[in-house]
């Protein structure tokens, strides 16, 4: 079981990375169920058996075997082993977080945690049936919009699993180096494979052509930063690896090489003998590594590599046994210099002229990353929501530019999670790190040393990175560095004996009744959770695609039946029903504009078009143009009875929901005049001396001007001249807001 999930375990990192580094539906949908499946080995082989004295529980965690504590008066006993790691602190305070993101809360108290969450409850209901004296009674969740918290809910799981999984797997130093070997040959692939895309005119990742410079080395990704983190860890790893293989053999007695098979053979020779010559093949694949990185004219990556290489070397400094190991990264980066040399770096350093300039940019997208920070302080928007909040305070600089990440992980993540999160990973990471970094003082074997530095190093590397971009929003990224962790935290805890090497874990040993047996059900339990959602999402888009999914060339426009059965399969997502809408808006569209109308059709798809809406706003309060939308659909039923005393009031509640949401609306400039042209057909509706008209055409007045601001025009467009003068016929109207 152990081996088949430790196979499954590096199948679906290399499968994530190769393939786009599983940004897309349909790989983290396979890399996820492959987790999953791992995982319930695992946890099938979590349950053992055997003649354990009944007070073993009661000593410090530490598992006895058969062999070990013998047969004395003991009975059979069935017992849960946990292994316990410096990283369970963190994965398990994140998991609070999201779930206390995620469930309703009394009004009362999200106001004290989060008043802005609360106004996002309170917009997020039907405006025409809207009863304030109800408000009170409502409950809310502290994450405006639940669906991206609960994905990302499901990805701390699977990560989760993926690390204490691995944990569990690397108990030998021969899994460790094969799991070594594995990334290694994996990120040798991926920077080969982009340079020769690259250099051949092909720029493509697979049968996708990547729309970056035709210079940029990508790999099997889409973007040179992803690859770039990928190298670093690489690095990182190739270099500790290296210093491995550079200290002196420690067995005297192998097996005739002739009695080996192909498979021994191999891992033999990653292992331990004629290390010199491979610890030179280790160098040169580091070598590849840092010219993959370099021709990826990532400014972020080369900069973050440098530093983890300062780390790592000073590290070595510091212990007298490991100096010489410095040599190493200068050997590695002599090989890379070469190799840069001779291909052409004028490019790669020709960008870092434009790097003050593009970070302006990144900057102002992480002071506005902040902004939202600040409304949300406590406990952040929630998990994965950043990109549907960040448009009320885009800036008007990236207009016309749809945001999904600040290009800052920290900012971005003290959006997502509030000051609560940022104190979560403080302690966790400081926990991880002040305990891991004891236990590498502690050893003196080259294997641990080594090999124990390489996730302080890739750490640092992605910590340095994180500043510009977003590596850690790529789950093979993440997946990658879990492995790097997991690595070098076995190898800390690899004890060497005098027939073989073995993990000595610090182990959790609870008997199976009843305590470890609930344990076991509620792992098994969010297994298959994680499981089933992650299906349902995948059925789901393959419907309607609201995601990444460019490389499957899918279409954005379903017809309302696929997306009712995207609603069927994961109703949480608001995009679907406001796909619903759409769809329902041309179906309607199209009857009218048929040679025979069908106005009795026209007259009923109103109410369906409306529920959809209504769906979406309740779902996702965040998006101003639903509201928008919605506002338009209530405007149209002017053959209803209540229509001016609750329609088109609950139309202009729909357009200051909109507003108090979109700010600039950056992202798109043309919904300012939507909402502009609605509070001009509102001012018709008004008597010439009702002040509400004023107000009305005030109204219309700052979204228009905000429109023209954005695209810097001083007319608005002729589309926009005709809509005023049709509904105000009048030309004092356009003349003011033109300024004439």
């Amino acid at each position: 079981m152990e081996k088949i999930a430790f196979i499954l375990y590096l199948c679906s990192i290399v499968f994530g990375v190769l393939f786009f580094g599983a940004i897309h539906t349909w790989v983290y949908t396979i890399v996820f169920l492959t987790l999953i499946i791992a995982s319930l080995l695992m946890l099938k082989g979590a349950v053992v058996k055997g003649d354990i004295y009944p007070s073993a529980q009661r000593h410090a965690g530490r598992f006895l075997a058969d062999e070990e504590q013998g047969r004395n008066g003991g009975g059979v006993y069935l017992f849960l082993r946990w292994v316990k790691t410096d990283l369970g602190p963190l994965f398990f305070l994140f998991f609070i977080l999201l779930i206390l993101q995620m469930i309703p809360l009394p009004h009362e108290l999200v106001v004290m945690i989060s008043p802005d969450a609360k106004i996002a409850g309170d917009m997020s209901q039907p405006a025409a049936v809207l009863d304030p004296a109800a408000r009170a009674v409502n409950w809310y969740a502290l994450a405006p919009y639940l669906h991206p918290v609960r994905m990302s809910l499901i990805r701390l799981i699977l990560y989760g699993f993926l690390f204490f999984g691995l944990i569990r797997c690397l108990n030998s130093r021969k899994r460790i180096e094969t799991a070594i070997v594995a990334i290694l040959a994996l990120c040798c692939f991926d920077a080969l494979y982009g340079i020769m895309q690259t250099y051949s005119g092909s720029q493509r990742a697979w049968w996708f052509k990547v729309t970056t410079d035709g210079r940029d080395v990508t790999g099997t990704y889409l973007n040179r930063n992803h690859f770039a983190g990928l190298m670093e860890m690489g690095i990182t790893l190739a270099i500790a690896y290296a210093g491995v293989l550079g200290g002196k053999s420690e067995e005297k007695h192998d097996p005739s090489r002739f009695k080996l098979s192909f498979k021994q053979r191999f891992l033999r020779f990653f292992s331990e003998k004629r290390k010199e010559s491979r610890q030179f093949l280790v160098i040169f694949a580091g070598g590849v590594l840092c010219l993959g990185l370099i021709l990826s004219a990532s400014r972020g990556g080369i900069m973050a590599t440098a530093g983890a290489l300062l780390l790592m070397g000073l590290c070595f400094y510091f212990r007298k046994n490991e100096r010489r190991k410095g040599k190493i990264i200068l050997f590695l980066f002599g090989i890379a210099l070469l190799f840069g040399l001779h291909t052409g770096l004028d490019y790669t350093v020709g960008r870092f002229e434009f790097f003050d300039r593009d970070m302006k940019g990144r900057n102002i997208m992480s002071g506005k990353a902040l902004d939202l920070f600040r409304d949300y302080f406590v406990v952040g928007v929630g998990m994965g929501n950043f990109r549907h909040a960040y448009g009320k305070y885009q800036d008007p600089l990236h207009k016309n530019l749809y945001v999904d990440y600040a290009h800052n992980d920290y900012a971005q993540f003290l959006a997502d999670t509030g000051i609560v999160g940022a104190v979560f990973l403080l302690v966790g990471m400081g926990w991880y790190a002040v305990r891991s970094f004891r236990c590498w003082r502690r050893r003196s074997d080259p294997f641990a040393v080594c090999l124990g530095i390489a996730p302080f190093g890739a750490l640092f590397a992605l910590a340095i990175h994180s500043w510009s971009d977003y590596n850690l929003h790529r789950p093979a990224n993440v997946m990658v560095l879990i492995a790097v962790i997991a690595i070098g935290y076995a190898a800390l805890h690899l004890e060497h004996r005098r027939h073989h090497d073995r993990i000595i874990w610090r182990q959790r040993i609870i008997p199976l009744r009843p305590w470890g047996a609930i344990l076991l059900t509620c792992a098994a339990g969010l297994s298959l959770w994680c499981g089933v959602w992650t299906l349902r999402h995948f059925i789901a888009e393959t419907y309607c695609n609201t995601g990444i999914n460019i490389t499957m060339y899918m279409k954005d426009s379903p017809s309302a039946d696929e997306a009712r059965e995207a609603i069927a399969w994961n109703p949480g997502n608001a995009v679907y029903p406001f796909k619903l809408a759409q769809a329902l808006m041309i179906e309607r569209d199209r009857r009218v504009q048929s040679p025979t109308p069908d106005m009795d059709g026209w007259k009923r798809s109103y109410e369906p078009i409306i529920g959809a809406l209504e769906q979406a706003v309740r779902l996702n309060p965040m998006n101003a143009e639903y509201h928008v939308r919605l506002a338009w659909e209530y405007s149209y039923l002017f053959d209803h009875p209540d229509y001016l005393n609750r329609r088109l009031p609950a139309a202009d509640i729909c357009l200051d929901r909109a507003a108090w949401f979109a700010g600039n609306w950056a992202q798109n400039p043309r919904l300012q005049y939507d909402m502009g042209n609605y509070w001009t057909m509102r001012v018709k509706t008004f008597g010439p001396n009702d002040p509400k008209r004023k107000i009305a055409w005030t109204r219309a007045l700052w979204h228009y001007r905000v429109g023209m601001v954005l695209e810097k025009i001083k007319e608005p467009p002729k589309d926009i001249q005709n809509t005023i003068r049709n509904f105000l016929n009048d030309k004092a109207p356009l003349q003011e807001l033109i300024g004439k």
